[in-house]
């Protein structure tokens, strides 16, 4: 069944490298068909998780065409887009909206992060997101508020005027780990009649009291790893389990806190190598899991299997 754009449970998808540090598009599109088989609502590329500032243009496009292969109604593709450059941010925009699989298959939306290491104020910001969305003004948009690695932190009542001004833009994925945030959101949006702005969690260790605050999915690391107990926890919410709902959540805090204790995506690529997904080659400054790194994110896979969470299923 069709879904609206930037909904339900979404993958911020790794890009696989070989040895040679160069584009495994054979390992990506394999990781494409084994999330949309485990029924996972859409995936993103180009995003943190996919190592973005690091790849050239060129493989930059060769992954969105090659992710637009797989999309179908029930599973979307989203491209990360932003930069700390507005005029930038709205090139990559406009070129990677326009971007066709074989079959004519467009992206389903992009998501554009606040700009980072120039630290626009709060009325900066809302002119930033106006004029992207003003360049795609029929892609929806997904703003993406992660103060952590940008240094700014868009508010809430930003993000209402933004939502009046831009009807492009459908949905936040808040990645502050702070669940009041998402309730000062939520609310904020409903007493301005913004009820339609989705909120999708950016904190995989916060997932769960964030849909209790008002988030309504999750763009997801560890869904990479563990995509049918992250779409479970939102069918338990969705179904008012509260019960199974606490139960899954312990059940899976182990990796959905412990896999950031490493530079993100560090953990996730070491975990889908050690189960010969993929390999656990990234591009620099970043470097595989040290020994003792990796004894932790051994443990967590020890927990998850104790835990009886399903792995790669």
């Amino acid at each position: 069944m069709s879904h609206l754009p930037f909904s339900g449970v979404i993958t911020a998808l790794i890009t696989p490298f070989n040895r040679e540090g160069e584009l495994d598009l054979p390992t990506f599109n394999k990781f494409l068909q084994y999330q949309k088989k485990s029924g996972i609502n859409g995936v993103v590329v180009l995003g943190t998780t996919g190592e973005n500032v690091s790849l050239s243009e060129e493989e930059s496009i060769a992954l969105v065409i090659n992710a637009l292969e797989h999309q179908s109604e029930d599973f979307h593709i989203y491209v990360g887009t932003g930069t700390n450059s507005t005029k930038t941010t709205i090139e990559k925009s406009i070129k990677f909206s326009l971007l066709q699989s074989s079959a004519g298959q467009k992206a389903k939306g992009i998501m554009v992060v606040t700009p980072y290491y120039n630290r626009p104020n709060q009325s900066g910001l809302v002119k930033h997101f106006a004029e992207v969305a003003h360049a795609i003004p029929n892609t929806p948009l997904c703003i993406y508020n992660v103060p952590s690695r940008t240094g700014v932190n868009l508010l809430p009542q930003s993000l209402v005027q933004i939502a009046l001004e831009n009807k492009s833009i459908v949905a936040i994925k808040e990645a502050a780990g702070n669940v009041n945030a998402i309730a000062d959101m939520r609310i904020t949006l409903n007493e301005n009649g913004k009820e339609n702005i989705t909120i999708l969690s950016g904190d995989d260790a916060t997932y769960v009291p964030a849909l209790l605050c008002g988030a309504e999915g999750v763009i997801s690391v560890t869904s990479n790893i563990i995509p049918k107990a992250m779409l479970e926890i939102l069918e338990k919410f969705k179904k008012g389990d509260l019960l199974g709902l606490q139960k899954l959540h312990l059940s899976t805090f182990c990796i959905n806190s412990g896999i950031f204790s490493v530079p993100n995506p560090i953990g996730a690529k070491w975990i889908l190598s050690h189960l010969g997904i993929c390999g656990a080659n990234l591009r620099a400054p970043l470097y595989p899991a040290s020994d003792s790194e990796a004894n932790m994110l051994k443990d967590i896979l020890l927990q998850l299997e104790k835990n009886n969470i399903k792995i790669l299923t």
